[in-house]
């Protein structure tokens, strides 16, 4: 298509705002002042850093992915890329600066023309966090209609509103969002996070033998679940078991448990707690130091608890090397020292009795 040498004023504005090249074969058209901030072209060096931070953000370097993306808006010519926007939001969220990553997902989300979904469910996600739910369903509607349903993406949405409404403590909710990632056919779940978080869902609202059976398919089922922490599938079915009384089960699973992962301090810490309230006051000492050592300093307060604790069960234990623990006898122990002592008192009685009187002198 050829277009006329001379061009009205309008259509310069038009194509200068577009950035085409037709804009800079133009130029000795426009005023000394549009000439100059037309003149270089940005958008390589923008390009390449948006290449850059995302393969950055990938691997896991999200320092350097930051560079790179704030690199790559600052070449952008009109502050327009909506693709490093994305990946700079992903990246603050990854790195946990919320506030950050809505300032950029926002700008993600307004300049996007269309796959605009993974932004709004990340922007989801991070209110949830902030615990903004009402902004979290407002994400997820417009993450819902911005996705088609055969999307993948789709059973993510439901699992972040699930997510979401777990969070906010409307566990019934919570469970249809779970329920519609999962599919309507047991058969065919495959969603870990969905699953657990479901049967997890079902023990907040205590019923237990339905948890417990849908932990057990998660362990039995032939779908590949990936990223299944075998873990917390085996804390969970000895939470179960315990609240049904069944101590010996609950103590299995959670030894099952650390084969999967012996750092698990959640696991430590339910043992510790099972042992104490058994008195063995060893044993426990033993899980309350593992849960310790496996704790960062997010757990501070908890740490202080169990330190607290392990503090009173080694003095418990001191004072039992030093001298044996008085014993509390049960009625029948109590009748049967009784029974021990009136025959001795017999005893004692019939031997008197016996004694000659004569003195033989």
């Amino acid at each position: 298509m050829k277009y006329p040498r001379k061009l009205p004023a309008l259509f310069l504005l038009v194509l200068m705002s577009s950035g085409t090249v037709l804009l800079e074969s133009a130029s000795t058209q426009l005023s000394p002042a549009y000439g100059k901030t037309s003149s270089k072209n940005t958008k390589d060096p923008s390009e390449k850093n948006a290449r850059l931070g995302k393969q950055l953000y990938e691997k896991g370097d999200y320092d350097g992915a930051i560079d790179a993306l704030l690199q790559a808006t600052y070449f952008a010519r009109n502050g327009y890329a909506p693709e490093a926007f994305y990946y700079l939001g992903m990246t603050y969220k990854a790195k946990g600066q919320d506030q950050k990553a809505l300032d950029a997902l926002s700008r993600h989300v307004e300049q996007a023309l269309d796959k605009a979904g993974p932004g709004h469910l990340a922007l989801a996600q991070v209110y949830t966090r902030m615990k903004n739910y009402q902004k979290s369903r407002e994400e997820i509607m417009k993450a819902f209609s911005a996705t088609d349903y055969r999307d993948p993406l789709f059973r993510q949405i439901h699992l972040a509103a699930g997510i979401n409404e777990d969070t906010a403590g409307h566990y019934r909710a919570a469970l249809d969002s779970y329920r519609e990632a999962l599919g309507n056919n047991k058969r065919d779940w495959d969603l870990y996070e969905a699953w657990i978080r479901y049967a997890e869902c079902l023990m907040k609202l205590k019923e237990w033998v339905l948890a417990y059976q849908t932990l057990m398919d998660m362990t039995t089922t032939k779908n590949p679940l990936v990223g299944i922490h075998y873990d917390r599938v085996h804390l969970d079915i000895g939470l179960c078991l315990l609240t049904k009384g069944n101590h010996q089960g609950a103590i299995e699973n959670w030894h099952r448990a650390l084969e999967y992962d012996a750092r698990n301090r959640e696991v430590h810490l339910q043992l510790a707690m099972l042992l104490e309230s058994e008195r063995h006051l060893s044993s426990a000492l033993k899980e309350y130091k593992q849960f310790v050592a496996s704790c960062g300093e997010e757990d501070r307060e908890r740490v202080n608890q169990v330190e607290r604790r392990i503090a009173v069960i080694e003095h418990k234990l001191a004072a039992e090397n030093e001298a044996p623990a008085p014993t509390n006898p049960t009625p029948y122990m109590r009748d049967q020292e009784q029974k021990t002592v009136d025959a001795r008192i017999r005893e004692e009685q019939e031997r008197l009795r016996n004694m000659p009187t004569d003195p033989g002198f």
